[in-house]
């Protein structure tokens, strides 16, 4: 497709008119956020002691935040899916609150008689709106299609020890496995009497008592098995005689 000058200079101004809606949007919407911050303001400093606001504006902050990172987490990190519609939702309820506290101020200043569920919210949620954005937010870290995949392999992994320990029981239950722990008990036991009789006095070793007693008794040295003199001697003559 052959590109015009004239077909150019559209599409420039589209993208110039496109960049400049962005652009007011943005100053738009941060003047929206600015005002529901101011009113937002004005209500908890009506309803907190003022040695509290300074801490206190950190709700209406974490408020005004939420309303800002939302869109951003909408467009860039959110999954299809639950977690999307988790944030959609979020999001439209935290422009609820923030219009909710913006209308409430209003009808604070205006002196008439407030309606019924205007003073309940004043009552009832107007303190615990910075919790409602920590849970908001914590949803949606849960629902992180990381965070399922971690809990995923963390289940995978403690179903495969379970199984695995259930083998081993069985395994242990078997007779080979039976025969082998007594085997090594037995092996221990003696192990244990040995070391426990090896610290009793020993005798001396037998070839020199055997000669001792030859010396003093051949009578004794023929009882016990040991060869005499004699007959050691004409085992050497042999030995030197014989051709081999």
């Amino acid at each position: 497709m052959t590109t015009t000058v004239s077909t150019a200079m559209r599409e420039n101004s589209r993208r110039a008119l496109r960049g400049l809606a962005v652009f007011l949007s943005l100053v738009i919407y941060l003047a929206g956020l600015v005002y529901a911050g101011v009113r937002s303001y004005s209500l908890f400093a009506a309803t907190i002691a003022p040695d509290l606001l300074p801490l206190a504006v950190l709700g209406i902050v974490a408020l005004e935040l939420t309303a800002v990172g939302l869109p951003l987490a909408i467009h860039f990190w959110t999954a299809p899916g639950a977690q999307r519609l988790a944030a959609l939702g979020f999001y439209l309820l935290d422009l609820a609150l923030i219009v909710a506290n913006a209308i409430l101020d209003a009808a604070r200043h205006s002196g008439d008689l407030l309606p019924g569920f205007l003073t309940a919210y004043g009552v009832y949620a107007v303190p615990a709106l910075p919790v409602v954005c920590m849970v908001g937010w914590a949803l949606l870290w849960a629902l992180d299609p990381a965070s399922r995949e971690h809990d995923m392999a963390a289940t995978v992994r403690a179903a495969t020890h379970e199984a695995l320990m259930a083998q081993i029981q069985k395994a242990a239950e078997s007779v080979d496995i039976t025969e082998a722990v007594e085997s090594a008990a037995g092996e221990a036991a003696r192990a244990l009497v040995g070391e426990t009789l090896g610290r009793a006095p020993r005798r001396a070793a037998l070839p020199a008592y055997r000669y001792n007693a030859e010396a003093e008794s051949p009578a004794l040295a023929a009882a016990e098995g040991v060869p005499s003199k004699a007959s050691r001697n004409g085992r050497k003559a042999e030995a030197a005689t014989d051709p081999k």
